[in-house]
């Protein structure tokens, strides 16, 4: 795969905010929003009543979250190569760190006024684009959902990332990797 186009770095990127996503959409279910003097009543869906903003996020994180799905398995199932890692470092604490730094501080947002609205987008942009170009896409909470660890892993040549169902035990281990992008692999079948 080696590289990723742009679009789907966009896409990998909103997978890891779909926790914050889902509750924003929980949180702005009933929100009343007036845009250019226009009034944005709820739309009834079933015999629930979602704002259009709910509606928005919760289609944002069905989408995010299937791409992602859709990406791991389809990396996953491709031939790879063995690789022989040397040393390694379980680096899963980079969920946590993900959580408290990039998704709590979104939490107190409100979003009952168009302007803290355009608030979050600035500063959520401002975000992607730090998160996109310093290649962390793959420390995805998701990804805890979907039972995988990180591991920083050293092979003969190189140090990479590896994302894995498995628990790294022992030294001197052979596993069979896929590239994702330019330092981040993950175990194939």
């Amino acid at each position: 795969m080696g590289r990723i186009p742009s679009w789907a770095k966009i896409v990998l990127f909103l997978s890891s905010y779909s926790p914050l996503f889902a509750i924003v959409a929980l949180r702005a279910h009933d929100s009343a929003h007036s845009v250019f003097g226009y009034q944005l009543e709820p739309v009834g869906i079933g015999p629930v009543e979602l704002s259009y903003l709910s509606l928005s996020f919760s289609i944002l994180t069905v989408v995010s979250v299937v791409f992602l799905a859709l990406m791991i398995r389809m990396n996953r199932t491709r031939q790879g190569q063995l690789s022989e890692i040397e040393h390694y470092r379980n680096r899963s604490d980079m969920f946590t760190e993900y959580l408290l730094v990039y998704i709590f501080p979104f939490i107190v947002f409100e979003f009952s006024n168009i302007y803290d609205v355009a608030a979050f987008l600035v500063l959520f942009i401002t975000v992607a684009a730090i998160v996109i170009r310093s290649n962390r896409l793959f420390v995805n909470p998701v990804l805890i959902g979907f039972r995988y660890r990180v591991y920083e892993i050293e092979t003969e040549h190189d140090r990479r990332i590896l994302l894995t169902k498995q628990q790294l035990d022992g030294n001197d281990m052979t596993l069979n990797t896929a590239r994702i992008s330019s330092d981040v692999y993950i175990t194939t079948r």
